[in-house]
């Protein structure tokens, strides 16, 4: 539950700051944004090989000397990352004919050094101290939306984007050292250092290929198209990566769990499946809420000029509700100590992607693009159902899939309905109406659905001890 509240308080923040600065700033303000956040925080992934992950698993009797040893590393992939923005900046400026790209990209060539000095976050994690933990991580964002929207309003621009998480990433490092219960001290350990490499190289191939799909995406449209269509899909981006919030809030806190359990395939089967359903409540209706409510939303809150954003929106809130079916499968993998299987499910996804989404936008446009993007999720799917058949024997996705989509569907039909009598004639009042139907006919199904999940859940709540036993 504190997981639950303080990233799901800190991601509506960072929405919130989203949607703002979206009405603010306009589609070529946000182009710009979005191919220089895509640039920075793909390469700020690809340095994030999983070493942070590597050290909650280990248990070294050391936990001192391990930490400086694995800091060391993080922070020297964070310095070679940070490298590589700042070569990347004039190659993408270039690329794009866009001069104000250079000094953007080169803004933001510290974020991976600064990731890398919050490593005392990674103690409090392996030690399951998690108010600490979601307190230090709640900073950032804070001071971030108190920095960047008052900029934004002030007429500042895209700049607006990038001083407000420099500002948050400082406060976020202060505090980060100021409570760590070891120093950051930078320590020579070949062996440790040998261990969380090998561990991290398939991680770092699922980093490679996010960055591919990333910039991709963001290039697809925009080389061809200008910033504004840059924009476009920096916003449906923006909006569709919050379907995976949950799954992520669920993901890191029970991957401690996870590692505890190791063998034991019947538990594992049991976690990897409740777990699954509890995050498809969040992440199916909030993708159908964005293909129901996509128009709306343009027409009501971002402006007629976010119109040709609408079917980027929809196609992408598809593939993210295909693509998160059984989504922390990985952390039980990597718990295994086994990252290989999540490397090849990216790269599946990379190659479908650039197999048809890439033609059938250059050929059929946006909604060629759709077809393509979502079938590279489907045929991701499909190779993640391979790999969980030898760890998770008897974990199955069809009924976690039915389990979350037809009260999605049963929900959704007198919405359709609702639409089909009235026709356009449809005000702003009456939009909010059947959001809120929309809302509540969700909550009534799934609290019928998984009332017994939800019995069990409220048991764990009042009772930590039986979850932790």
């Amino acid at each position: 539950m504190l997981n639950a509240v303080f990233l799901g308080g800190t991601q509506g923040l960072v929405l919130l700051q989203g949607l703002i600065v979206t009405v603010l700033l306009g589609p070529s303000d946000i182009g710009l944004y979005g191919i220089v956040t895509v640039t920075a925080m793909s390469i700020v992934e690809l340095r994030r090989v999983g070493i942070d992950e590597g050290f909650v698993q280990q248990n070294a009797a050391n936990q001192e000397q391990e930490f400086e040893a694995a800091f060391t590393l993080e922070l020297a992939v964070g310095l070679v990352a940070a490298l590589l923005i700042a070569v990347s900046a004039p190659i993408i400026a270039l690329v794009y004919g866009q001069p104000e790209l250079l000094p953007l990209c080169l803004a933001v060539a510290y974020l991976p050094v600064a990731f890398a000095l919050q490593a005392p976050q990674w103690i409090f994690f392996r030690r399951m101290e998690y108010l600490r933990l979601r307190l230090l991580q709640a900073a950032i964002p804070a001071v971030t939306f108190a920095v960047t929207v008052p900029l934004a309003a002030s007429g500042v621009g895209v700049w607006a984007l990038v001083i407000g998480p420099l500002a948050g990433n400082l406060v976020g490092i202060a505090a980060a050292v100021a409570v760590s219960p070891y120093r950051l001290r930078l320590r020579r350990d070949k062996a440790a250092w040998r261990r969380y490499l090998n561990f991290s190289s398939p991680i770092f191939l699922t980093s490679l290929g996010l960055l591919v799909m990333a910039q991709g995406q963001i290039a697809l449209v925009g080389i061809p198209e200008g910033l504004a269509w840059a924009g476009f899909m920096t916003v449906a981006l923006m909006l569709t990566r919050y379907a995976d919030r949950a799954d992520q809030i669920v993901a890191t806190t029970i991957y401690p769990a996870i590692c505890a359990i190791p063998g034991r395939t019947a538990a594992m089967v049991e976690l990897f499946e409740k777990s699954n359903r509890l995050t498809l409540v969040w992440t199916v209706p909030f993708c159908a809420s964005l293909v129901l409510f996509a128009n709306d939303l343009v027409d009501y809150i971002l402006g007629s000029e976010w119109q040709r954003a609408v079917p980027l929106i929809v196609g992408l809130a598809i593939a993210t509700a295909v693509q998160q079916l059984g989504y922390n499968w990985f952390s039980f993998f990597r718990a295994a100590g086994e990252a290989k299987p999540q490397a090849i499910e990216t790269w599946t996804l990379v190659a479908v992607f650039l197999l048809l989404g890439v033609p059938g936008f250059l050929i059929f446009g946006v909604w060629g693009f759709v077809v393509g993007r979502v079938a590279a999720s489907c045929a991701m799917v499909a190779v993640r159902r391979l790999f969980m058949g030898q760890l998770l024997p008897g974990a199955r996705l069809a009924p976690l899939a039915a389990g979350a989509g037809i009260p999605v569907l049963l929900a959704a039909l007198p919405i359709v309905v609702i639409r089909v009598l009235v026709g356009a004639d449809r005000t702003a009042l009456w939009a909010v109406g059947e959001l809120v139907l929309w809302c509540a006919l969700l909550a009534a199904l799934f609290l019928r659905r998984e009332r017994a999940l939800w019995s069990e859940l409220r048991g764990y709540l009042a009772n930590p001890e039986k979850l932790a036993a």
